[in-house]
C-alpha cells in the first residue's frame, strides 16, 4: 500500500534538488539492493528514520504471549 500524500511530496522535495544532488539520489537509487550487506541495508534503514513511527504504535505482544519455545 502507497500513501499518494508522501509520493507527492517526495516528488517535490526530488524536483527541488539542485540537479547535482538529483543525480546523485537517482544513482543511489539505481543501485541493485543485493550489492549492500545487512548491515548496510539496516544502518540506511534508521539513518533515514524508516522505523522511527514504530515508536509511537501500541505493544500488541508481551513475552506471556503464545507458546514457549524450548531448544531441541
Amino acid at each position: 500500500m502507497t500513501n499518494p500524500q508522501l509520493r507527492r511530496n517526495l516528488l517535490e522535495v526530488i524536483r527541488s534538488l539542485p540537479d547535482a544532488d538529483r543525480r546523485w539520489l537517482l544513482d543511489q537509487l539505481g543501485q541493485d539492493s543485493a550489492d549492500l550487506s545487512d548491515h548496510e541495508l539496516a544502518a540506511m534503514a534508521l539513518a533515514g528514520q524508516a522505523f522511527d513511527d514504530l515508536s509511537e504504535e501500541p505493544d500488541l505482544y508481551s513475552f506471556s504471549d503464545g507458546v514457549p519455545i524450548v531448544a531441541a
